[in-house]
């Protein structure tokens, strides 16, 4: 969540997009295949029937949309959901119309603006799942995505050879990152894990909105 912030203060928001989008690819392989034992493949599938088309759709409006804009109006909402889901003032049923409908806009959200932490963790949030359990499902669902985002971006030209490399590094780095954090996320408390999540999309939504 916090990648396409710090990536867009470097290469600005048009670079910073498809870079993000092939290191957060190697970062999410790396977390489902260290926590693969415990991905819920059933919930990830229901997931990825529309994240998966509305990720080209929205990786294929990439280039006409004013994405600033919109990734400040995102921001605005997830800094808003956020707080609402701290104060327990909103609730998503988990469930397969919660997979799919979540799936959809995260897909959609995700393609356009590079952006399908926040969106994504609040729908797997909703299966109050253990720690390595939702980050293990919810990386495998992003990567699935990731995967269609890097294809339809190299399609219409959006993506290049020093791009590719760029993300490769960052990616490489974030594995690293991932091989300590999920042996400390086991460790994880089941009911102030989404709190802490919540709390993190609200600080990472504010240092996106001021730094694009």
């Amino acid at each position: 969540m916090i990648l396409l912030p710090v990536i867009t203060y470097f290469y600005g928001v048009e670079i910073a997009i498809p870079v993000s989008t092939i290191a957060q690819l190697m970062s999410n392989l790396s977390r489902a295949l260290m926590g693969r034992k415990d991905i819920q493949w059933k919930q990830v599938g229901w997931f990825l029937i529309p994240a998966l088309p509305f990720t080209a759709l929205g990786a294929f409006s990439f280039s006409v949309i004013n994405k600033v804009l919109m990734t400040r109006l995102l921001c605005i909402f997830l800094i808003i959901f956020s707080i609402m889901k701290i104060c327990g003032k909103i609730h998503l049923k988990g469930g397969r119309k919660t997979m799919l409908i979540g799936g959809g806009v995260t897909g959609l959200i995700s393609g356009m603006l590079g952006i399908s932490g926040p969106l994504s963790s609040a729908v797997f949030l909703s299966l109050n799942l253990a720690p390595v359990a939702y980050i293990a499902s919810k990386a495998t669902a992003s990567a699935a995505m990731h995967i269609v985002k890097a294809v339809t971006y190299n399609k219409f030209g959006l993506m290049n050879w020093d791009i590719f490399l760029n993300g490769l590094f960052i990616g490489c780095a974030m594995m690293a990152g991932n091989f300590v954090a999920m042996r400390l996320i086991r460790h994880a408390h089941k009911k102030v894990y989404p709190s802490i999540v919540a709390g993190v999309m609200i600080a990472v939504s504010i240092w996106l909105f001021v730094s694009i």
